[in-house]
């Protein structure tokens, strides 16, 4: 699968999420969510773009997060500021840009432009990322360390 397939397949399966939790999901049957924010960096450096995504172990509604030009998150469920429910998630991160960008947010892939991911491909596949985290109640302060081998969640209190 080419990188244009990746990021197309990667497109449909977080637009999917978003569409069913938001038809499929009323207030009378939404679990309960947790805050969840922190920062995500690569080789020592804020990531400055990308995105994540939480997907509950036991079932339920993943949730996602975008990352900013500092490498700060924030997930959403129901709404992109309401946390993540509780419970183990596996987790991926993307991050992409145009061939020869910098992987700042105006780099990011525009028209016909074949997208690069900046971060090792594995943090974008649930089965190979290793990125599992543990939501709480209460609020929650995640840090996700990548490096181009490995990647350590950091849980701060």
């Amino acid at each position: 699968m080419n990188s244009r397939q990746r990021i197309a397949s990667v497109t449909f399966v977080l637009s999917t999420v978003l569409v069913l939790q938001l038809v499929g999901c009323s207030s009378e049957n939404r679990k309960p969510t947790a805050a969840v924010r922190g920062k995500v960096t690569y080789n020592g450096e804020p990531l400055q773009i990308g995105s994540l995504l939480f997907v509950p172990v036991a079932g339920g509604p993943s949730s996602e997060g975008n990352i900013d030009r500092n490498g700060n998150y924030r997930m959403g469920t129901y709404t992109t500021v309401d946390g993540a429910v509780l419970g183990k998630h596996q987790v991926m991160i993307t991050a992409f840009t145009s061939a020869g960008g910098s992987g700042l947010p105006e780099d990011s892939v525009k028209g016909d432009a074949a997208p690069v991911s900046i971060i090792p491909e594995k943090y974008g596949d649930l089965a190979k990322s290793g990125l599992e985290v543990d939501v709480k109640s209460g609020s929650n302060e995640i840090d996700f360390v990548l490096t181009s081998k490995m990647g350590e969640v950091k849980v701060n209190k």
